[in-house]
């Protein structure tokens, strides 16, 4: 073996150095991640016990933890093997962002469609009806409807545009609609 390892250039030598120190570095994370799972399992347990945390609440943080150990114990290989983890950092939490407006986005356009469709399936109000919003006193008549909005008319004239999944959050009073037959 000994013969092999001077045989080798010296690039290849510091390869087999850091192979050998990767390896070590990582069966010693995997044991030290395994122990401080374990130590913050128990005490999330203990949590649970004493401040009645939801069995659910508890193995998400579990899950975050053992995600943040292999996380941290990656960062720690790359940094041996020389690599600038900075710029790793700052693209990951960077598409973190974007994912999290872009998720954002997309619920809220998603939540008045589907509040729509419930809208038109139940029928809380229709157009022509006045309605009267809670506790932020908004009022007035039904002008418009689309999947994203309701247009509601006030007695001066103004058109509040309110968004559909607000008449699932709020109380609505509603006036009955006048058989104009």
């Amino acid at each position: 073996m000994s013969s092999l390892w001077y045989a080798l250039p010296m690039d290849s030598q510091w390869v087999l150095a850091h192979l050998a120190y990767s390896a070590i570095l990582l069966v010693l994370g995997v044991l030290l991640s395994r122990f401080l799972h374990g130590v913050f399992g128990k005490l999330l347990t203990l949590m649970e016990r004493r401040r009645r945390v939801s069995r659910a609440y508890v193995a998400i943080l579990r899950r975050v933890t053992g995600w943040f150990l292999w996380l941290l114990l990656g960062v720690i290989l790359l940094r041996l093997w020389g690599l600038d983890v900075s710029a790793i950092w700052t693209t990951f939490v960077s598409m973190l962002a974007v994912i999290g407006v872009g998720l954002l986005a997309v619920w809220t356009m998603i939540s008045n469609v589907t509040a729509r469709f419930f809208i038109w399936f139940w029928r809380p109000l229709q157009m022509g009806q006045r309605v009267e919003i809670f506790p932020e006193g908004l009022c007035g008549e039904v002008v418009e409807e689309n999947l994203m909005f309701t247009e509601l008319r006030q007695e001066d004239g103004r058109v509040v545009v309110i968004p559909n999944n607000l008449f699932f959050q709020r109380v609505v009073r509603r006036e009955a609609l006048e058989d104009k037959a």
